[in-house]
């Protein structure tokens, strides 16, 4: 299935009532009742109807599922205090949310080509935060932690962060990985098995959905 945003043309960082009016928007203009029986684009309407229907779903049950987990992955819920992602007055800004995008739609390679350009000595908490992501799809767990902790630090109020860090130890912890836990990094397994590979994977695209665009 197609990425379900870019099915209804929004960001991830879309609203709920923001992703329920570009779904209308569609359906008002692909729905099936518009095309005649021998008009030649009513079979692709009916397709095109299919399509947005599944992406709507999608993007619901991936909403609900994340509230029931005990937080909401869009960035206007990302923390319990509000505050998300960088600072907008930030001379890098904008680069953190190309950046942002970019791990959005999994391309970790890209987005760390836009980090290291940017100056060591004027690197942000944002800055740690999008590295933890790059590093967790190379499977640096140990790395990725440390850039995470680093962003906290830097910027304690940010609940994306905070949660983030939450959502590292929940998901990585157990699984014989390297991972961290109450101040202290626990053992590094001698080798990479199956499950501290999924488990790397899984807690990357967790952590993608969480960092969506910027606004």
């Amino acid at each position: 299935m197609k990425n379900p945003y870019e099915v209804l043309g929004i960001p991830p960082s879309a609203t709920d009532e923001e992703v329920k009016e570009a779904y209308r928007n569609l359906a008002r203009k692909y729905h099936p009742d518009n095309y005649s029986a021998d008009n030649p684009l009513a079979d692709l309407a009916t397709e095109k109807m299919k399509e947005i229907n599944e992406a709507y779903d999608a993007i619901k049950e991936e909403r609900i599922n994340a509230k029931v987990n005990g937080g909401n992955k869009t960035r206007s819920n990302a923390g319990s205090n509000g505050r998300t992602g960088g600072d907008p007055n930030d001379p890098h800004y904008a680069a953190y949310c190309e950046a942002r995008r970019y791990l959005n739609s999994r391309r970790a390679a890209a987005a760390d080509g836009i980090l290291s350009r940017i100056p060591e000595n004027e690197r942000s908490a944002e800055w740690h935060f999008l590295k933890s992501v790059v590093l967790m799809h190379r499977g640096w767990m140990n790395d990725a932690m440390r850039e995470l902790e680093t962003a906290c630090e830097m910027d304690p109020e940010n609940g994306e962060y905070q949660q983030a860090k939450e959502m590292f130890n929940r998901s990585a912890s157990g699984y014989g990985s390297t991972y961290y836990n109450e101040g202290a990094y626990r053992r590094e397994s001698a080798g990479c098995c199956d499950a501290d590979f999924c488990t790397t994977l899984c807690l990357a695209n967790l952590l993608c959905n969480l960092c969506g665009g910027c606004r």
